[in-house]
C-alpha cells in the first residue's frame, strides 16, 4: 500500500469533502419534547384538579420522555456547535474526524485531523448495536507501521517493556499475555482509532473520490459489521497494557 500521495490538478488543489452535523432531527427534537412538555403539564394539573389518580402515571411518563427528547435534541445541537457543525472531512491536508475513538489513555470525542502521510488506509465498516439489532456506522484509519499508535508500534513498544529487566515479575505475566502477533490480514486493516457516524452521514462514492482526488495513493477499504472486532478488536490489547503499566506506575508511588 503506498500512502501520503496527495493529488494537485493544474496547481489547483481538488474541493474538500466535508459532512456536517445535521440539525434538522436535534430541533425537532427539541420542538416536539417542548410540545409535549406543555401537553403532559396540563394532563398533570387537570388530573390533579379532577382527582383522577389513574391519569398520574401516564402523564408523568409523557413528561419523562418529552424531557428526555429535549436533552437529547439539546445534546446534539451543542455538540455540532461546539465542532463548528463539521463532522467528517477529507481534503488536501488528510482526514478530520470530529468525535474520535480512541484507544487506552486517550479520552472520546475529541477531534483530530490526520495528514495523508500518517494514512495506510480509510477503513468504512460498522457496529452492531443492541438496540433493535441495527448498526452505526463507522470511518477508520489504518496507520502507518513507523506511526504512533499503529499495531506495529504497539507491538514494539511491548516488546521493549518485556526486555526490561527490573520489572515487577506479576507485571511481566500479565504483559506476557498480551504479547500475541496478529494475523497477517488482520494486522493489515487493524483500525487505529475511528469515528462513529451519529448525527450525519456518507455517501460511500463520495469518499471514494475524495480519497482518489486529494490521495490516490491510500485505499478505501469496506466491511461489513461481522468484520468489527477483527479491526478493533486488538486495541483492547492496547488499553490493558496502558491499564497495567499505570497501575504498576501508581503502586510505585505507594498508591
Amino acid at each position: 500500500m503506498i500512502a501520503g500521495k496527495t493529488a494537485e490538478h493544474h496547481g489547483v488543489a481538488p474541493p474538500p469533502y466535508v459532512e456536517r452535523f445535521r440539525r434538522f432531527g436535534p430541533i425537532a427534537s427539541v420542538a416536539a419534547g417542548g410540545v409535549a412538555i406543555v401537553l403532559s403539564s396540563l394532563w398533570l394539573v387537570q388530573a390533579a384538579r379532577g382527582a383522577h389518580l389513574d391519569d398520574g402515571p401516564p402523564a408523568l411518563a409523557l413528561l419523562c420522555t418529552a424531557l428526555g427528547m429535549v436533552g437529547f435534541g439539546t445534546v446534539r445541537l451543542a455538540r455540532g456547535h461546539s465542532k463548528g457543525r463539521v463532522a467528517f472531512s477529507i481534503d488536501a491536508d488528510g482526514v478530520y474526524f470530529a468525535d474520535c475513538v480512541y484507544p487506552g489513555s486517550e479520552p472520546d470525542g475529541q477531534a483530530r485531523r490526520i495528514p495523508w502521510d500518517e494514512i495506510n488506509a480509510l477503513i468504512l465498516f460498522s457496529r452492531r448495536t443492541e438496540f433493535l439489532r441495527g448498526a452505526v456506522e463507522c470511518v477508520g484509519v489504518r496507520l502507518n507501521s513507523s506511526v504512533a499508535g499503529s499495531p506495529e508500534d504497539h507491538f514494539a513498544r511491548l516488546k521493549q517493556i518485556l526486555a526490561k529487566p527490573d520489572m515487577e515479575l506479576h507485571v511481566w505475566e500479565q504483559l506476557r499475555e498480551l504479547d500475541r502477533d496478529l494475523p497477517e490480514a488482520r494486522m493489515k486493516t487493524a483500525v487505529s482509532f475511528h469515528t462513529e457516524v451519529h448525527g450525519w452521514s456518507y455517501r460511500h462514492s463520495s469518499v471514494l473520490e475524495a480519497v482518489r482526488a486529494h490521495a490516490p495513493g491510500v485505499p478505501v477499504i469496506s466491511f461489513p459489521a461481522d468484520d468489527y472486532y477483527h479491526l478493533v478488536g486488538w486495541r483492547a490489547d492496547q488499553e490493558k497494557l496502558w491499564q497495567i503499566l499505570q497501575d504498576a506506575e501508581l503502586r510505585r508511588w505507594g498508591w
